[in-house]
């Protein structure tokens, strides 16, 4: 007779229930604490922490308001006749737009139309053309760095585009953002202009920045005082 040994059953280990108070409690409590921060009910620290955080959160709006303003975007350049019909947005055509295209009536003007506004309008490509106008040079210290590596981490220094006259000098210069031609205008002729950029590396960079904000206070205060 043969006899089978009973397999010993192995008491496994109840697995622990969550306590409260762990990560989602946590987090919970923690956007409880900010929203009384935020409706005044929060005392001392916590109050004055409340009130810095939303100053700088404006301060990042105003400041990103200011460079979506200094862009000119490809759908302001959609043109309507009196009656209402869309025309081509190439500039330089009249025709209405035709299907298959919703922007343009020819492939041709499409191609046009994005090839003149990429070369023009997109800073990337503007940049990449400066440096490799300058050779990847730095044109204050003569640093040289590789066209496909831009970065050096050895001196922790990398290549910039630099504008020659400040962006922020553009009012005092006669140009505008007030209607499309102006700000057309404003962007080939002096903000993407190759002839008001050069390359710098980031520490010339720096300190160029530096010197043009001194100058720029200094001619605030005489225009002030006169």
């Amino acid at each position: 007779m043969i006899v089978k040994k009973r397999k010993k059953k192995i008491k496994r280990k109840s697995k622990e229930l969550k306590k409260p108070g762990g990560p989602n409690m946590t987090s919970l409590n923690s956007l409880l604490v900010n929203n009384k921060l935020d409706e005044g009910e929060g005392k001392g620290k916590g109050k004055v922490e409340g009130e810095n955080a939303r100053f700088t959160i404006i301060k990042k709006d105003e400041k990103s308001k200011k460079i979506l303003k200094l862009i000119v975007f490809i759908n302001e350049f959609d043109r309507i006749d009196e009656e209402g019909k869309q025309k081509c947005r190439n500039n330089d055509c009249e025709n209405f737009v035709c299907k298959p295209f919703r922007k343009y009536c020819s492939r041709k003007c499409s191609e046009e139309f994005t090839k003149w506004y990429n070369k023009n309008f997109y800073w990337r490509n503007i940049r990449n053309s400066v440096l490799k106008r300058d050779n990847y040079t730095c044109q204050i210290c003569g640093l040289k760095l590789n066209k496909r590596k831009r970065h050096n981490k050895k001196i922790k220094n990398w290549l910039e585009c630099d504008h020659i006259i400040p962006k922020s000098y553009y009012p005092f210069l006669g140009y505008g953002f007030d209607t499309l031609e102006n700000k057309i205008r404003t962007v080939l002729e002096f903000l993407h202009n190759e002839n008001n950029l050069r390359t710098l590396c980031y520490k010339c960079h720096k300190d160029v920045t530096v010197n043009n904000f001194k100058a720029k206070a200094l001619l605030i205060d005489v225009d002030d005082n006169i």
